[in-house]
């Protein structure tokens, strides 16, 4: 008895039962419609923020443009200024340490006895020196003229077209020997102070951190460069790292002898502008959030109704239909359904739906009922054909014979046979019917019944095919033929006698030779034309081995995947490498040369064989 367990047949899978989730497409929809309003609302904010930041900080510019163009064609009346700067970072107590209030008169007198004062518009006088003698001026000559265009030049005219709040103003030295150093550092709030010291006359209380190092300023500002190389004023939006304030700034050039000595840098602190806008933006965010939470209310509610409701139902009716296979409940639950839209639709379809699925499983089953029948029939015409064909090879030593055939359906229309005709004579027959399938089968029978029954009583195969053909076309009412190749084996002389009705030319071997084809004379197919005659024709089988093979076109048409025929050349090749076998060896081995030859390719035809091997009267 054999171990082997048998198989548990294979359950099948109900539908899982809907989780208790019924709002989870309806959230996932809010979840849809929440990020796309967070990235609308986000989109708006920016565009918000980046319009009302470059609008305020344009406006700016336009302020800051003619203070920026009156400082530069204020400050080329200084000639070159250079040896100026030097002077005041080298000494910077001489900038403040004089006060030209304070002396009065004095100052004015001394500084014009060397150097008399020059009226260069209505507002200022410069004093009337050249800078290329500075070297050659007394220490005290110098820092008169330093202290006096400071506090004068620098200090004064500066402070009158600077008075706006939150702003400050830097000079800064940019030249590679003093990067960074400061010429004048002025909040807002000192601004005021001065301008209160003015009126009073008195400026001895204030230093302007002359000389300190500002050079992490410049190395902070992307244009710095540009404005060193260029020679033109350029606006910069700064945002400190050290105080996390932002900045606006208006870089200015102060050339000396056409290089870029030092910058005015005009700084706006714009940080309360950017905080109220960014206070502005929260709040409306915060009510965007809100709309956007009763929008999405409403929407879900809409949403809900119109859709996840109906569609729930449409999902529960085709779940019912798919447990109780009944269509009537589904299609009284989608009439439920009342909405007008697409999930309305939805659900007349799903009516529809089920009662086409009720209609062509009906068809399906009364199908299936009509292929069980026909397979069952099929099977019988199959068993049937096959106690037709003798199997029941002779084993006798005067001569050896074998015979198969390999239908291309379930039942095929090839026929071979092999029938005693007297104690010395055997009627050998191979034939193959038009078509395929049980009419080819029905049609094939009767040929090969025909065939014996004359075959048994005449030892002509002509006249044994033109019987047969006469019969064949008195009862041919569905047009069928069939090729046929018949003779009869002498059993004391090898000699047989044939004749073929359009049947493959056959094979034939000497016992010392090779297979080579026979080309016999062909005549018309049986079944046909009822006046067909025959001719006979007569080949000699040698004893010892000569052996004959006959076989239908299934064997040289056998067709692989390129599409390629098999032919009769590669029969010859293959039943040479056999040449000394027996029967069943010869169709074993060329069947295996033909089905390898073929491969994965399907078959279209039947594949029928006979051989027949002559050792003569004496073996």
């Amino acid at each position: 008895m054999s171990d082997t367990k048998p198989e548990k047949p294979k359950k099948i899978k109900k539908p899982k039962k809907p989780k208790k989730r019924d709002l989870e497409l309806l959230y996932q929809v809010g979840g849809i419609f929440a990020v796309i309003f967070v990235i609308v609302i986000a989109i708006i904010a920016f565009i918000q923020v980046k319009g009302s930041t470059d609008t305020y900080l344009e406006a700016k510019q336009e302020f800051m443009k003619p203070l920026a163009e009156k400082l530069e064609a204020y400050y080329e009346y200084l000639g070159r200024p250079g040896v100026v700067f030097d002077q005041w970072l080298a000494e910077p107590l001489l900038s403040t340490g004089l006060s030209i209030s304070s002396e009065g008169d004095e100052f004015y007198d001394e500084l014009t006895k060397d150097f008399p004062l020059v009226n260069m518009d209505a507002e200022f006088q410069i004093p009337d020196y050249d800078p290329e003698e500075w070297e050659n001026y007394t220490p005290r000559q110098r820092m008169l003229l330093a202290s006096y265009l400071y506090q004068e030049i620098w200090m004064y005219q500066l402070i009158s077209m600077f008075q706006t709040n939150n702003q400050q103003i830097y000079v800064l030295d940019v030249s590679r020997e003093h990067w960074g150093s400061v010429y004048l550092d002025l909040q807002p709030e000192e601004v005021k102070a001065v301008m209160a010291a003015s009126y009073a006359g008195d400026y001895s209380d204030f230093n302007y951190h002359l000389g300190e190092d500002y050079s992490d300023l410049l190395d902070g500002l992307k244009s710095i460069n540009k404005v060193i190389s260029t020679r033109k004023t350029i606006f910069e939006r700064y945002d400190s790292p050290k105080d996390g304030k932002y900045y606006y700034l208006c870089i200015i050039p102060i050339q000396s002898d056409g290089v870029v000595r030092g910058v005015f840098i005009l700084s706006h602190d714009w940080s309360e502008f950017h905080s109220s806008l960014i206070s502005k933006l929260f709040f409306i965010v915060a009510i965007s959030a809100l709309l956007l939470i009763a929008a999405s209310i409403v929407l879900l509610i809409f949403i809900y109704r119109a859709a996840i409701r109906p569609l729930r139902k449409v999902q529960k009716g085709v779940r019912e239909y798919m447990v109780t296979k009944q269509s009537d409940p589904v299609v009284s639950k989608m009439e439920q359904i009342k909405q007008r839209n697409e999930f309305g639709v939805l659900a007349d379809d799903v009516s529809h739906m089920v009662v086409e699925i009720d209609r062509h499983t009906a068809e399906i089953t009364k199908l299936s009922g009509e292929r069980e029948r026909v397979a069952t029939e099929l099977s019988l015409a199959s068993n049937i054909q096959a106690g037709v064909l003798p199997t029941d090879f002779p084993t006798r030593k005067d001569f050896e014979l074998y015979a198969s055939m390999t239908p291309a359906k379930e039942v095929g229309g090839d026929l071979y046979d092999f029938f005693d005709i007297d104690e010395t004579h055997v009627g050998l027959v191979i034939g193959d019917v038009s078509g395929k399938g049980i009419p080819a089968s029905l049609f094939m029978m009767i040929s090969k019944l025909l065939i014996q029954e004359y075959g048994k009583t005449e030892l002509s195969p002509a006249r044994v095919l033109t019987n047969a053909n006469k019969t064949l076309c008195a009862n041919n009412t569905n047009d069928m033929f069939v090729t046929v190749w018949f003779g009869i084996l002498d059993l004391e002389t090898g000699k047989i006698k044939a004749a073929s009705a359009g049947h493959e030319f056959p094979i034939m071997k000497n016992p010392d030779g090779d297979f080579e084809i026979v080309k016999d004379r062909h005549g018309f197919v049986l079944g046909a034309m009822e006046l067909s005659r025959y001719k006979e024709y007569e080949i000699e089988l040698k004893p010892g081995g000569g052996t004959l093979l006959v076989y239908t076109d299934g064997a040289a048409e056998a067709t692989n995947a390129e599409n390629e025929l098999f032919g009769t050349d590669r029969m010859i090749e293959a039943l040479n490498e056999h040449p000394g076998d027996h029967p069943k060896e010869v169709v074993d081995h060329l069947t295996e040369a033909i089905n390898a030859f073929v491969g994965d390719a399907p078959q279209f035809d039947d594949l029928t064989m006979l051989c027949v091997r002559y050792n003569g009267q004496g073996a």
